[in-house]
């Protein structure tokens, strides 16, 4: 292996893990609703972009993906983002950012279903893997009304989306499994 070939492979590495290593400090004291610390989440969404997109800018996913809540969970701005990961992985971060403000006049479940559909395909495959990690213990989560109101609120998404815009076959693949998992949950 040449050295200009190492030094790049060395590099990605490096902005990978210090993606990860940043949205750690940034996310440090925050927890899912189970306890676990919330570094735990964006680590799986980027393993499941990881697994799930074929792409030529992967690893810009894969440091969106572990940096997704920054902006929305920390004094993170996209100013910082830009410059420590660059445009691409800052205007990823940036759109998949809900706007607080828009999602209170809107209602969550009719703001994310617009943002969604408008969303780059990029954007889009990480707020999908977002999503299905969040449905991942969805059988088991908290109560039974609110597994009953969280399904039926990201059913409503996925219908409005496969309505509303070209998905790709990842997009079509990772609504797949989405909705394998929304099937574990009884609907009364």
């Amino acid at each position: 292996m040449t050295n200009k070939i190492y030094e790049e492979l060395t590099k990605i590495a490096d902005d990978r893990d210090q993606a990860l290593a940043y949205a750690t400090q940034q996310h440090q004291g925050q927890t899912r609703s189970d306890g676990s610390p919330y570094i735990a989440h964006p680590t799986r969404v980027a393993q499941s972009v990881e697994r799930l997109k074929k792409s030529k800018n992967i690893e810009a996913l894969i440091q969106a993906a572990y940096l997704h809540d920054t902006i929305e969970d920390s004094n993170t701005t996209h100013k910082d983002l830009k410059k420590m990961f660059g445009g691409l992985v800052a205007s990823l971060v940036q759109e998949l950012t809900s706007n607080k403000d828009e999602v209170k006049r809107q209602g969550k479940t009719e703001y994310l279903s617009k943002k969604m559909a408008g969303m780059s395909s990029y954007a889009l495959v990480i707020k999908l893997a977002d999503r299905l990690d969040n449905v991942q213990d969805i059988a088991t989560a908290k109560s039974a009304s609110w597994r009953r109101k969280y399904k039926n609120e990201t059913i409503k998404i996925l219908n409005y989306i496969e309505k509303n815009r070209v998905l790709s076959g990842t997009h079509q693949r990772i609504i797949g499994l989405i909705r394998d998992k929304l099937n574990e949950v009884p609907d009364t």
